[in-house]
């Protein structure tokens, strides 16, 4: 009897056993991985569907108003953003495919590229480059737009279908064993039923009751068993299984934890990307980079901008600090872990042995040059890298592009603005500047001037010393003008060697005085070796004694300008009286 018991116990053990192994894994399996994988993937499927719907819209109607013109068909492109960015968000889920992420980082990237260089330009009219040109522009890189996405969808197919195959093959076979174990059990236990209840069928109902709570997953180690050594050894098996679970459960939710931080970084990477794209202010540029960057690695962020002449560089922002003046922190190329990472184009660490800080730099680099550099300090989760350094580098690239297109839109505009040989505004700023000071002036009743001055025989000057020799000239009495301005005068350059100078808050005496000083300054410092190579005469129109607008003044000021000229050049005349 004791044998056929013990050889039925070991039966029956390992029979249930086997069952309990075969239904915690089916049962896992199923929960941790089958059905969420399959949810995501449904979901990311439809998402990408979704997408490309809006995607579709926004070009039909971005399309209509390129040939129209009519704003109902940008207000449509514009109603589909949100569409858009909500299908982005659950897009965004497939990065925790391994197998998609690749595919659906390239779909995003393509998408960001067809919004920021084209569908944002197509509210422009006319388009950059001619209506004709530009459509051909948005239909290729909507073509590539669209190749990453039937990439997109057919991966996301493939891993639909894996996952169907290799869940009905994992439920198809572990079915066939637990039907062929419940038999051979049920075989062996009909058998023995009744000399096997008392040694076995308590212990196993408790090992049963073990497994339940495995199954519903409260991994607790079984209660000791009072029984043959074979149930004793299984309950130890189910302990040491339980604790196992234990650990590869907490693993999982700490792996889990993981690719939802790098998810976040990602996205926030993406909502930056967002932010700044139709953005042409450096400083709001520079400002989303580095809090997106403190976002990432949750530690201090430095800015590094590169400096005009390229030979070192200029912090302009501290994630702790905010903005940095101009010239107060500055770093040399090949210096210390900035310096290095900007003069190789490369990701530099410090090392705390040679004085440098413990820090990671990542440089800023468009096209094959270096723009500046983020100094990342270590973060509360200890040093930058991994995952959240592979964050910062597409931070880094996605910036770059982002602060030169700033930059150069800044330098740009004030070429417009300025006068390039002399660096005083230019007449399109002086008609700017005028608008307003004679709208100011006017709301408060105060009076307002225009001074309007050109250099005596300069065409002589240029004639006996060259046109360079000319430049030098102009450029030095730009400098006069500009050391001599105080608050509310300003100095232009109105065109050949004919500068203006406003005055917001000064009547006609002030303004007098103001050019009697300067035409006293332009011909001392003009005197060489007691020969004089210019001198200057001056016209000056005060509002509203002379005239009534802008216009009128600049046209006032610049007949005194004649007729002090006419009545002998080297001084000032106002409108309609000589002075001095």
């Amino acid at each position: 009897m004791t044998t056929e018991v013990q050889r039925l116990g070991v039966t029956v053990s390992v029979a249930a056993l086997v069952i309990v192994l075969l239904v915690v894994f089916r049962v896992l399996y199923s929960a941790a991985v089958t059905s969420p994988a399959e949810d995501r993937l449904q979901a990311g499927l439809l998402a990408v569907e979704d997408s490309h719907q809006a995607m579709l819209s926004m070009d039909s109607a971005l399309r209509g108003y390129l040939a129209t013109g009519d704003r109902f068909f940008s207000d449509e492109a514009t109603k589909t953003s949100p569409e858009l960015a909500a299908a982005d968000t659950q897009m965004v889920n497939l990065l925790e495919e391994p197998a998609l992420r690749q595919s659906v980082l390239q779909l995003l990237l393509a998408q960001q590229r067809w919004r920021t260089e084209w569908a944002d330009r197509a509210r422009q009219l006319p388009p950059p480059g001619g209506v004709e040109a530009f459509l051909l522009q948005g239909k290729a890189i909507f073509d590539n737009y669209q190749g990453r996405k039937d990439d997109t969808r057919a991966a996301t197919l493939v891993a639909i279908e894996d996952n169907q195959r290799m869940s009905a093959v994992m439920q198809w076979s572990v079915g066939v064993l637990l039907v062929l174990v419940g038999l051979g059990t049920l075989v062996v236990a009909l058998r023995g039923r009744r000399r096997l209840e008392r040694h076995v069928v308590a212990p196993v109902d408790g090992l049963l009751a073990s497994v339940r709570g495995i199954s519903e997953g409260r991994l607790h180690p079984p209660e000791p068993v009072a029984g043959s050594a074979e149930l004793v050894a299984l309950r130890d098996g189910l302990a040491d299984m339980t604790v196992a679970l234990r650990h590869q459960r907490e693993e999982t939710m700490a792996q889990a934890e993981r690719l939802q931080a790098q998810t976040d970084r990602l996205r926030t990477i993406l909502i930056m990307t967002r932010e700044i794209a139709g953005s042409l202010n450096t400083r709001y540029v520079v400002d989303s980079t580095v809090q997106a960057a403190v976002a990432v690695t949750e530690g201090r962020v430095l800015l590094w901008l590169l400096d005009e002449d390229g030979s070192g560089l200029e912090l302009a922002y501290d994630s702790e600090r905010g903005a940095i003046p101009p010239l107060e922190r500055q770093c040399s190329l090949g210096v210390g872990v900035v310096g290095r990472s900007a003069r190789y184009g490369q990701i530099s660490r410090g090392d705390p042995d040679t004085d440098d800080e413990a820090a990671v730099a990542v440089p800023l680099v468009v096209g094959a040059r270096v723009i500046g550099v983020l100094e990342c300090f270590d973060g509360t989760d200890g040093e930058v890298d991994g995952q959240a350094l592979s964050a910062v580098e597409m931070l880094a690239t996605l910036a770059g592009s982002a602060i030169e297109a700033s930059r150069l839109h800044a330098a740009t505009e004030r070429l417009s603005q300025f006068d390039p040989l002399t660096q005083l505004a230019n007449r399109r700023r002086l008609g700017a500047d005028l608008d307003n000071a004679v709208a100011n002036a006017k709301r408060h009743g105060q009076p307002m001037s225009v001074i309007m001055l050109d250099l005596d025989h300069f065409k002589e000057l240029n004639d006996r010393y060259g046109h360079q020799q000319g430049d030098v000239v102009l450029q030095e009495v730009a400098s006069t003008l500009r050391a001599s301005m105080r608050d509310g005068e300003t100095a232009y350059r109105y065109g050949g060697e004919e500068f203006a100078i406003l005055i917001t808050q000064g009547d006609t005496e002030d303004a007098a005085a103001l050019a009697e000083r300067l035409r006293e300054r332009v011909e001392t410092d003009f005197k060489r070796g007691g020969r004089q190579l210019v001198t200057a005469s001056f016209g000056i129109a005060t509002l509203p004694d002379h005239a009534g607008d802008g216009e009128g003044l600049v046209s006032e000021a610049d007949r005194a300008l004649y007729s002090a000229k006419n009545s002998g050049r080297n001084r000032v005349h106002r409108s309609g009286q000589l002075v001095g």
